[in-house]
């Protein structure tokens, strides 16, 4: 059976509709091909992101960190890269990385407000080989432990940095940060909204 004779017709809303056409116009794809391409990647993202707003949230944060200069890199070329620093290179690139978290969770917060999912989110895009688990501990206290397998500790140093300045980014107040052996927990309140 051909691709074209299994299409279905799906009612939209007609704002969905003129917004689509908008920017199909705007980048030169037929606005069916449009839909069809941002349905197809969010299924793609979704395998991996349970909701559909877990998965836009963590495709919009890997757009965000890219325009923000952030590079992509296979996480052992990562590793290798930063085992292999001076300690003055390892502390210029701390630096660097505490600004673009600050910026990045500043971005986040304006876009997709300050909860603690969209907060978990962020973490995920920059941590993203890592485990992040949300414990709520007190009315306005939230726990976020990140978890890596066996990584060294300039890996924990780097997601230390990540996380507080990406809470500060988030207007969020840092309570406590520890690191064990392969783990990251920060304690954190301040959200303006519940999930």
């Amino acid at each position: 059976m051909s691709r074209e004779s299994r299409r279905r017709f799906v009612p939209l809303p007609e704002a969905l509709i003129e917004e689509a056409i908008k920017v199909s116009e705007r980048v030169g794809v037929p606005y069916l091909v449009l839909i069809e391409r941002v349905l197809e990647a969010n299924l793609n993202v979704m395998k991996y992101k349970p909701t559909i707003l877990k998965a836009l949230l963590v495709a919009d944060a890997i757009d965000d960190l890219r325009r923000l200069g952030a590079a992509l890199l296979p996480w052992g070329v990562f590793k290798a890269a930063l085992n292999s620093m001076s300690e003055a290179e390892f502390n210029a690139l701390l630096g660097e990385m505490e600004r673009v978290s600050l910026w990045f969770g500043e971005l986040a917060r304006v876009k997709h407000g300050s909860s603690p999912g969209a907060f978990e989110s962020a973490l995920s895009a920059f941590m993203s080989t890592a485990l992040v688990d949300v414990v709520q501990e007190d009315r306005d206290v939230y726990k976020f432990v990140v978890t890596f397998l066996d990584q060294p500790p300039r890996v924990l140093s780097f997601a230390e940095a990540v996380a507080v300045n990406l809470a500060k980014g988030f207007n969020l107040k840092v309570l406590e940060v520890k690191r064990g052996n392969s783990t990251l927990s920060l304690r954190v309140t301040g959200f303006f909204e519940k999930e």
